[in-house]
């Protein structure tokens, strides 16, 4: 205090001067006119506050709207505990049978106490660290589906796992039983047996919309019934990375959702759970970044319907390689937009085969709802009963067909079948081949500009066509261009059967050849 008293003392003259300057300019204006224009900067700020204050009311229903949903949610979200399991879990017994193969470290005699002691200390360190390995306890959250204590949460929360304890609101604790799984939505069905329960209603999740409000409930880090809002940020979400579920149609959120979420609902302001949540992006810290996904309500309740009902999933089964539709296949093929699938491949003996569906076939359409895009299309046909016939238009070589189809049953191993079964291209019997129309991308030699059909495979019992390779390209045909599947054919019509038929095939190098197959011989 002394140092800044011998301060202040030092720079007086300064501060009187400073002091002196501003109360002689004050002396010219007069506090009648001070105060006049202090009111007028205070003016907009009354306005501004007078305005808020008409909005309040707007503002507390809205907050009142929060408090009522996390009222109303907090009887139907459970806590789960789980623990054990088959993810790498070791018995006591085959912890013992690992020791018996630790290496003895001492050379000395065996029949030394010390040396007996170590190893002891040893095989003790080893043990507490295969113990170690166990699986960890985890933790997620459920949504209470009805008052038969069916519980609705995510496969990667239960699946695998020995014990399941399910946590009411009101710290009841009941083991847990899991109905069914099914990996390809990353849901799940679990039952208690629990009286007096407080089932949610789930809402209609196809009138949800960008900028709506929602709330997510669950048990982040262990904190139970933990509440956080936000918005719908975007609608639809497929094939996010990192993401192993096959069926992605998911609802993005920035309500803060982190580890012990996952299971856990999306609900609207009504109350109604809109979405099951899911899954979240990270920095790789597992710590949520401001984006996360739910599953849709509408899809987890078909899902879950199943489950009670037969502990699995069955799912309709088209049988093709859907592709999506670039904008250059617009005019490659003949289309109106760049809207539906591309039929990539079709599998030997499906329900596309059987209904005669063929390679770069485009799919605009399934019982009149409109194909948008290639994961839409594989959720709807998947939604589809088997034995259902649908109806689908198809635009083959630039022209409207409809279709009819008898739905099979989904393979357990889609890949499998699909990578197994496939035929490869569309046959061109008289040829010999199978060949595709030459897409953007599809051959790396080839630029963008290249326009062709290619060779895919030749038919093994087939002489007719012993000089083309598989991955050529066919540009002409006897002097008839050819861009695509169809003018292939088009222009093999156009050749007696008695005729030689000439191909034009371009190298990558931009080099032609032409090949020479003469008519097929009667038998």
């Amino acid at each position: 205090m002394d140092v800044l008293r011998s301060g202040l003392r030092a720079r007086w003259p300064v501060v009187a001067v400073l002091v002196w300057v501003w109360s002689g300019f004050l002396g010219g204006i007069s506090a009648e006119r001070l105060l006049a224009a202090e009111r007028g900067r205070n003016q907009p700020a009354s306005e501004d506050l007078a305005q808020l204050q008409t909005q309040l009311p707007d503002i507390q229903a809205i907050s009142r709207a929060f408090k009522l949903v996390a009222k109303i949610a907090r009887p139907g979200v459970v806590h789960i505990r789980v623990s054990g399991g088959e993810r790498g879990a070791m018995s006591e017994e085959e912890i013992d049978e690992r020791l018996k193969n630790l290496p003895n470290e001492e050379q000395s005699d065996p029949n030394d106490p010390e040396a007996a002691k170590k190893q002891e200390e040893l095989r003790e360190q080893a043990r507490h660290i295969l113990k170690r390995m166990q699986p960890p306890p985890g933790a997620g959250s459920g949504i209470i589906l009805d008052a038969e204590g069916h519980i609705l949460t995510n496969n990667h929360v239960v699946a695998g796992r020995d014990e399941i304890t399910v946590v009411l609101s009101d710290e009841r604790e009941f083991p847990g039983k899991v109905v069914g799984t099914d990996p390809k939505t990353d849901l799940a069905v679990v039952k208690i047996d629990a009286p007096d329960l407080h089932p949610l209603k789930l809402g209609n999740s196809d009138e949800m919309e960008v900028g709506d409000w929602v709330i997510a409930v669950g048990s982040p880090f262990g904190l139970q019934h933990t509440v956080t809002h936000g918005i719908v940020s975007a609608l639809g979400r497929a094939e996010i990375m990192g993401v192993g579920i096959d069926y992605q149609d998911f609802i993005q959120t920035d309500a803060a959702i982190n580890p012990g979420n996952s299971g856990g609902p999306l609900l609207n302001l009504r109350g109604e759970v809109v979405g099951v949540n899911t899954a979240i992006a990270t920095h790789g810290d597992g710590v949520n970044a401001g984006i996360a996904f739910a599953i849709p309500s509408n899809m987890a309740l078909r899902v879950a319907e199943q489950l009670k009902t037969n502990g699995s999933v069955t799912r309709g089964y088209l049988g093709i390689v859907p592709l999506a539709v670039e904008k250059t296949d617009v005019e490659i093929f003949g289309l109106p937009s760049a809207g539906g699938i591309l039929v990539g491949d079709v599998v030997r003996k499906s329900p596309a085969d059987h209904a005669g569906l063929q390679v770069d076939d485009v799919v605009v359409s399934i019982n009149e709802v409109e194909i948008a895009g290639r994961e839409q299309f594989r959720r709807l046909v998947a939604d589809l009963r088997p034995d259902e016939r649908v109806r689908l238009r198809v635009i083959r070589d630039g022209h409207e067909t409809p279709v009819t189809v008898r739905i099979g049953v989904q393979p357990e191993d889609l890949r499998r079948t699909a990578a197994v079964s496939t035929q490869l291209g569309r046959a061109i019997a008289r040829l010999g081949l199978r060949v595709r129309t030459l897409r953007v991308g599809m051959l790396p030699a080839f630029d963008e500009n290249a326009r062709g059909v290619v060779v895919v495979e030749r038919d093994d019992e087939s002489k007719n066509a012993p000089d083309v390779a598989p991955r050529e390209l066919v540009v002409g045909c006897n002097e008839y261009p050819v861009k695509t599947v169809h003018d292939l054919e088009e222009a093999l019509t156009h050749i007696p059967k008695s005729h030689e038929i000439v191909l034009k095939i371009q190298e990558p190098t931009g080099d032609m050849k032409l090949v020479r197959i003469k008519p097929r011989s009667r038998r």
